[in-house]
């Protein structure tokens, strides 16, 4: 969270907080032979540090959806290795 009220003192003056973006960036997303780009969710717009973390927890448990499990049984690889665990 301290990186986020450091960018919110950079860009917003220090006040309330500034929008952010949370999304997935997994360790295999831009492969050869697989990509993961637009298989986790992504939150827009977030703002303050209840809903960061409340954005963050539900990004990480993205990559537990139905699509995100078949996808990456289908293409062999370890659940948890592309999430960089």
């Amino acid at each position: 969270m301290a990186a986020y009220w450091a960018l919110s003192k950079d860009v917003a003056g220090g006040g309330g907080g500034v929008d952010v973006a949370v999304r997935s960036s997994a360790t295999a997303e831009d492969l050869p032979t697989a990509s993961f780009a637009g298989r986790h969710e992504t939150y827009l717009n977030i703002r303050g540090e209840e809903a960061l973390g409340a954005a963050v927890r539900a990004c990480m448990a993205s990559l537990f959806t139905d699509s995100g499990i078949v996808y990456r049984v289908h293409n062999k690889f370890e659940h948890r290795a592309v999430a960089g665990w």
